[in-house]
């Protein structure tokens, strides 16, 4: 039987065993002190209605391709983000697809874009005479932002298979794409 002297110890044991798990948890969860900032927030994901995607032109060519630089400019008034891949596919003069979409090449990472800032993506548009027999000729880029389910159609005269694919591209990255100078 237990005596309440030997009730309180062992009370008192589980007390401080409770405040020694307890304890590093508040610490985590108590505001930094002076000198330390907390991260700020990550910005929302880029949406289609401050997004505006264009061509820089001209593509810089290499036999059997042309590397064209996809750009994605925030046209609203804070900054947001992408991640990911742009999907992209190419489109004939009578609205339909022509070939296969975009394959995708590369390693993804968060872009912050202050208003009025312009991210990229690689295209690589690879020569459809030598994929092909019968290439195709098509008017414009249908391009969906990573995370964003409204396409922009960007002009751009060039040629597809239509059943195999002749685009690759690279996933969003900071800054402009600068046609002739933005590694591929």
């Amino acid at each position: 039987m237990l005596t309440s002297r030997v009730a309180r110890r062992i009370a008192g044991g589980f007390a401080l065993a409770g405040m020694a798990v307890l304890l590093p948890v508040t610490a985590l969860a108590a505001p930094a002190g002076p000198g330390h900032r907390a991260a700020p927030p990550v910005p929302a994901a880029c949406t289609s209605g401050n997004t505006r995607v264009w061509i820089g032109l001209p593509g810089d060519g290499t036999a059997g391709a042309t590397f064209y630089q996809l750009q994605f400019s925030n046209i609203g008034r804070r900054p947001c983000t992408f991640f990911g891949f742009p999907g992209v596919s190419a489109i004939r003069a009578n609205g339909h697809q022509a070939g296969l979409g975009a394959g995708r090449t590369g390693v993804p990472r968060l872009v912050v874009l202050i208003p009025g800032a312009t991210a990229h993506a690689v295209l690589r548009v690879t020569d459809a005479g030598a994929v092909c027999a019968h290439p195709v000729r098509t008017a414009t880029l249908k391009v969906f932002p990573p995370g964003q389910r409204h396409a922009q159609f960007v002009p751009l005269a060039t040629e597809a298979c239509l059943h195999q694919r002749v685009l690759r591209v690279r996933p969003v990255t900071r800054g402009t794409g600068i046609p002739g100078f933005t590694i591929r």
